[in-house]
């Protein structure tokens, strides 16, 4: 991933639409609306609980779908498949105290590449629900916490961790004025009981995640 050390506006002083060290995707996703801020006001972090096709990267997936807005895949690249000034639907039936219903008009989706939950085989063995087996070293357990729904699930890579974090920061650097950091949400908060990405496949609860967020960018919101 390629990240400037300082982009956050253009030559005419205006917040760019576009991620500098994301790959742009062609033809772009179908947009249900612009955001009323004209920007996103946070994000909301998921994991695509299925897999490439024939080694396809991340965003063949996300197309499919039709609702990769960004995608992240698990060497850490990030795509970008609509510019920031227009939303996409993502998170489904959602809320959240200071947005009320339906958050994909003003969050934006960041869907990482991972399978999500696992099941654990008799012989110790880890399998998606689509049936690929994964590797023990990419499975993490945890108990019920915070936002964690209690399970075995593939984690996110390094990588793609630290791009989810690069990402974000450079969002609020590029218009802190709307951008919130404390509206960064998983799916499981807004949609809880009916989503459970990202639980564990994140290294800490999004509680958690939110502080490091906070205090990466110097303790404000």
């Amino acid at each position: 991933m390629r990240e400037p050390e300082r982009i956050s506006m253009n030559a005419e002083g205006q917040k760019l639409l576009r991620v500098p060290f994301a790959t742009q995707i062609k033809p772009e996703m179908k947009a249900r609306g612009s955001y009323r801020k004209g920007y996103p006001e946070g994000a909301v972090v998921h994991f695509t609980a299925g897999r490439r096709k024939d080694g396809a990267p991340a965003i063949a997936y996300g197309r499919e779908q039709g609702h990769a807005y960004f995608m992240i895949d698990a060497d850490g690249e990030i795509f970008q498949a609509m510019p920031l000034n227009k939303w996409g639907y993502h998170a489904g039936t959602s809320s959240w105290p200071k947005l009320g219903k339906g958050v994909s008009q003003f969050l934006v989706g960041i869907e990482i590449m991972a399978a999500g939950q696992v099941k654990k085989r008799p012989d110790g063995s880890f399998v998606t629900w689509f049936g690929q087996i994964i590797p023990k070293s990419e499975v993490r357990y945890s108990k019920r916490r915070e936002n964690i729904q209690e399970g075995f699930y593939q984690v996110y890579t390094a990588a793609q961790e630290a791009s989810l974090e690069a990402l974000i920061l450079w969002l609020k650097r590029n218009n802190p004025s709307v951008f919130d950091l404390n509206l960064v949400l998983g799916h499981d908060e807004v949609s809880p009981g009916r989503k459970n990405d990202p639980g564990a496949a994140l290294s800490c609860t999004m509680p958690e995640f939110r502080k490091k967020l906070l205090l990466a960018y110097g303790g404000k919101s």
